[in-house]
């Protein structure tokens, strides 16, 4: 049935012109079908974001995006890009690590002239320095000086019995050097005419003392008769 658009009758027959005016009729266009699109799970899964006029638009939001009012024009500006994000910038634009320099024990020791510490290491060694200008190193262990090792000095040979057969002992013992005129690992007595040590111009008494540290440039008096000189390189 078909309705006249003059006089709006109703026109059982299907014709071209209206029964009860006689004013043609124009056949009515059906509307096209709708169609629906078909959506993927996730595109169901965002069909709350359809827009409801029926225009079809989807709108992908984020979780961001859903939570600020898109109607807000005063929405915060983007972050400065001076930020954090300035931590990813082009590695060219950032300082090289400092050179780590690895230094060995003897290179540690020694400052940027490339001189060592100045600091004073204790001698290596001591010598005994006799009168014709011989040096003997001081052994570890210890060493007995007597009539036959100072004999050949003597201007007068008839003095050589003052000089004991065992007249001092001489030794070194860990860092340091010693003299000693008495009993003795190597000497039974001390001597008969004494042994005394000349440091800085004053006299030191070794006979019956014990032990007596030995200093560089130390002068060992031997009987009043010969005189050797102790020395620490």
């Amino acid at each position: 049935m078909t309705r006249c658009t003059d006089c709006e009758e109703a026109d059982r027959e299907v014709g071209q012109y209206c029964e009860a005016c006689g004013a043609r009729i124009e056949p009515e266009r059906a509307a096209p079908p709708l169609q629906f699109a078909r959506m993927d799970t996730d595109d169901e899964a965002s069909a709350k974001d359809m827009d409801t006029s029926g225009s079809g638009l989807v709108l992908s939001m984020s979780e961001d995006d859903a939570s600020t009012d898109p109607t807000d024009m005063d929405a915060a500006p983007p972050a400065d890009s001076t930020g954090e994000d300035d931590a990813s910038a082009d590695s060219t634009d950032m300082e090289p690590p400092p050179l780590l320099v690895s230094l060995d024990e003897d290179e540690a020791s020694t400052d940027s002239t490339g001189t060592e510490d100045a600091g004073f290491a204790p001698p290596t060694g001591g010598y005994l320095i006799f009168p014709d200008g011989t040096e003997q190193p001081i052994p570890p262990s210890q060493w007995l000086i007597g009539r036959a090792d100072l004999a050949k000095f003597l201007s007068d040979p008839d003095k050589a019995p003052e000089i004991s057969r065992g007249h001092l002992t001489v030794f070194q013992e860990g860092e340091m050097f010693f003299i000693e005129d008495g009993k003795t690992m190597v000497q039974e007595k001390p001597s008969a005419n004494k042994t005394w040590l000349v440091r800085d111009g004053s006299r030191i008494l070794v006979t019956g003392t014990g032990r007596n540290e030995l200093r560089d440039a130390d002068e060992i008096d031997v009987a009043e008769l010969v005189k050797l000189h102790f020395v620490a390189k």
